[in-house]
């Protein structure tokens, strides 16, 4: 395991959502919520500077204090589009209005809100879009919130093109298009959802698969999912989590969702995870305030972080680049870590647990 220097930076609001441009510039996304004084709810894009260890802030688009933070991002994988989760007033969505879904194009010195469209159906503030990604080409982009619901949109139309009730009384906890988008998974605690995205049978469920065909014999909830692409496209990513206890990774067929190997990452839950853009690398973060960094095909452990923040780790991202790896907090706090071009050839793994399901 080799150590990567890291350093941390205030940026004045807790964290909800992190994502890079294509340009390896930071897009951090949160604030204090609705009427909250003191604490605003941005959008900011950031330029990271290694070499002084600093942010310098390109753009920042404020939210009114009426309405939420926004507690979701995801940014376009080609263009320099982002979309964000934000709720609006509270006696807007009394009324039902509210156009949370928010599509943003963000050039050198601003964001520019370009769309906004529905995908929170709860009238309820304690309801949000939990969950926003983009597809791997960014013809598409899904959303899950905490009302149960997937909603698909065409992009940059933001046209809806289907929406799923997936579970009743549960978190959508993410979501993530295949390679071809032509199905979608969806998370929830109990269950891995697959969706059609295509044809007649477009929005249908076609498949479930269940926490318990992890392990029968522990009660475990799924946290995350991605597909993998490129050095890892023959592979999907599942986090699950033991309740109040450790946190797993899942190498899973992106074709069947069967279960190849699972290791245990830590002994505390997962919070954030992700899956650099090439797919050769996947970041997890934990209930222990910790990071680590693993080689995605092989789940080799590469560097580990510990005590990252002094607070709950929100999110996670990897740069284009693959020579910046940064978590974010409810703390207020950015800390990026530094990555090298490349990585010893052997390092250990964190735990020995690796079991194999061929």
């Amino acid at each position: 395991m080799k150590e990567c220097p890291s350093f941390k930076v205030s940026v004045g609001f807790p964290v909800f959502g992190l994502g890079f441009t294509t340009n390896n510039e930071l897009i951090v996304a949160g604030g204090g919520g609705a009427g909250r004084s003191g604490v605003k709810n941005k959008l900011v894009k950031y330029t990271i500077d290694v070499r002084r260890n600093d942010f310098e802030e390109d753009a920042m688009y404020e939210i009114s204090s009426e309405e939420d933070a926004p507690m979701s991002l995801a940014v376009h994988p080609k263009t320099n589009a982002v979309v964000a989760g934000i709720n609006a007033s509270q006696t807007s969505m009394a009324e039902g209005i509210n156009n949370n879904c928010r599509l943003f194009d963000t050039d050198e010195i601003e964001f520019t809100l370009v769309k906004s469209v529905q995908s929170l159906k709860s009238k309820s503030p304690e309801d949000f879009q939990k969950a926003a990604r983009f597809s791997k080409d960014g013809s598409l982009v899904a959303t899950g919130t905490t009302d149960g619901m997937v909603h698909v949109f065409e992009y940059p139309s933001m046209t809806t093109l289907t929406s799923v009730q997936v579970v009743e009384g549960d978190d959508v906890l993410d979501v993530d298009i295949n390679a071809d988008s032509t199905k979608l998974t969806a998370v929830t605690p109990q269950a891995l959802k697959l969706i059609n995205l295509r044809g007649r049978h477009a929005g249908e469920i076609i498949q479930s698969v269940s926490s318990a065909v992890i392990d029968k014999k522990s009660k475990l909830q799924f946290r995350g999912f991605r597909y993998g692409t490129g050095y890892s496209e023959n592979l999907a990513f599942a986090i699950v989590n033991g309740v109040g206890k450790i946190g797993q990774i899942c190498l899973l067929d992106p074709h069947t969702l069967e279960i190849k190997k699972t290791l245990m990452v830590s002994k505390k839950p997962v919070t954030a995870f992700c899956l650099s853009m090439d797919g050769s690398l996947v970041a997890v973060a934990t209930a222990d305030l910790s990071v680590s960094l693993y080689e995605a095909t092989s789940l080799q452990l590469l560097t580990h972080i510990k005590n990252a923040h002094s607070f709950s780790i929100t999110s996670l991202a990897i740069s284009p680049s693959r020579r910046m790896l940064v978590s974010a907090s409810a703390d207020n706090t950015c800390r990026v870590t530094d990555l090298p071009l490349q990585f010893p050839a052997s390092t250990p793994r964190l735990f020995l647990l690796f079991a194999d399901r061929n």
